[in-house]
C-alpha cells in the first residue's frame, strides 16, 4: 500500500518523499499528523498507528471509542502512557496523535492506517528526534608555533558533521573523525593542528542537517613564548637577582663587623670589672647585636 502525502502548514514539518518528516528536539512533545481530506467523521471508525521498525510497534489504536488509554490492550510498552489523540477533532476526520516527552528511540517511520475505509488509506510520517549536545574543545599539545586541538561531540543524534573553522569561518584541515555509535547516538572526536597566525580564535562546529541545527564551541589559543624571549627575560632576572644578592651580602658583612667591634670593646670593659660576667654573657651580647641590626 502506498503512502498518502499528508499536507500540513506546521513549521515543524518538512516534505520528504512520499510522506512527511517531523523534526523535534529530545524531551519535547510532538504531533504526528493524520487527517482525511474528505473530513469524514472518525468517531465510529478504526485507525491504527504503528512504528515500522524494529518490529512494527503498536503506537496507538482507536476503534469506535475504544483505545489504548481507556482499556484496550496491545500497546507497545515503549509508548505506554505517552501517546494520546484529539477526541474533539475526530468528527472532522483528524486522527493525529501526540507523543509526549520524546526520546531518540522514538525516531523512525510511522504509519497511520484506515483498514476499513474503501479504498484503504495509509499516511506515512518520518519522525526525527534530535539530541544536539554542544561540542567540547580543548588543547592536547602546544608549542611556540602550533597547537593540537581536540573537539568532542557526545551523544548526538542524528549523526552530526563536525568541522574546525578559523575566526573567518574557513574550514580547517583535520584528521579523520573518530566515530563511535551506541544505538542511535554518536560520539565524534575531531583533531586539527593549527599554527601561529594573526588570529588565535578557532571554532568547532557540529551540523545536523536533518534537524537544520548548528551548535559550536570556541577556543582562544595562546602559543608558548619564543625561546629567545624567555632566555632574554631569564638573563635580566638573573642579573637583577645577583645585584640584590651582592648588596645584601655587603650589608650583612658591614653589620657583622660593627657588632664585632662593639662586642670587643664591651668584653674588655667586662674583663676588667667582672671576668665571670664576660664568660656567661659575651656570646649572647654578640648575638643580640646581630639580631637587632639585621
Amino acid at each position: 500500500m502506498n503512502c498518502i502525502f499528508q499536507h500540513t502548514e506546521s513549521n515543524m514539518l518538512h516534505s520528504s518523499g512520499p510522506g512527511v518528516t517531523v523534526v523535534v528536539s529530545e524531551e519535547s512533545d510532538v504531533i504526528l499528523p493524520c487527517s482525511l481530506s474528505t473530513n469524514q467523521d472518525l468517531e465510529q471508525k478504526l485507525f491504527d498507528w504503528r512504528k515500522k521498525a524494529p518490529n512494527k510497534q503498536e503506537v496507538f489504536m482507536y476503534d469506535g471509542g475504544l483505545h489504548y488509554n481507556n482499556g484496550r490492550p496491545g500497546q507497545d510498552e515503549h509508548f505506554r502512557g505517552r501517546v494520546s489523540h484529539f477526541p474533539q477533532e475526530l468528527q472532522f476526520g483528524n486522527a493525529s496523535i501526540i507523543i509526549r516527552n520524546t526520546t531518540v528511540a522514538d525516531s523512525g517511520d510511522y504509519t497511520c492506517d484506515f483498514p476499513h475505509l474503501q479504498p484503504e488509506q495509509r499516511f506515512c510520517i518520518k519522525l526525527v528526534v534530535g539530541a544536539a549536545p554542544k561540542p567540547f574543545v580543548g588543547i592536547l599539545n602546544i608549542s611556540e608555533d602550533e597547537a593540537l586541538l581536540k573537539c568532542e561531540v557526545r551523544g548526538a543524534s542524528p549523526k552530526p558533521k563536525v568541522e574546525w573553522r578559523d575566526s573567518d569561518g574557513n574550514i580547517l584541515p583535520a584528521e579523520e573523525p573518530q566515530v563511535s555509535r551506541t544505538g542511535e547516538r554518536y560520539d565524534i572526536t575531531l583533531l586539527t593542528t593549527v599554527t601561529r597566525t594573526n588570529s588565535s580564535l578557532f571554532h568547532c562546529v557540529a551540523t545536523q542537517e536533518e534537524m537544520g541545527h548548528v551548535t559550536r564551541d570556541q577556543i582562544d589559543v595562546r602559543y608558548c613564548e619564543k625561546t629567545s624571549e624567555v632566555k632574554s627575560r631569564y638573563g635580566v632576572g638573573v642579573l637583577i637577582g645577583l645585584w640584590f644578592s651582592g648588596v645584601a651580602a655587603t650589608l650583612a658583612l658591614s653589620v657583622a663587623a660593627k657588632c664585632i667591634r662593639k662586642h670587643k670593646k664591651a668584653s674588655q670593659r667586662n674583663q676588667r670589672d667582672d671576668p665571670s660576667k664576660e664568660a656567661c654573657n659575651g656570646d649572647a651580647s654578640l648575638t643580640d647585636c646581630l639580631t637587632s641590626q639585621l
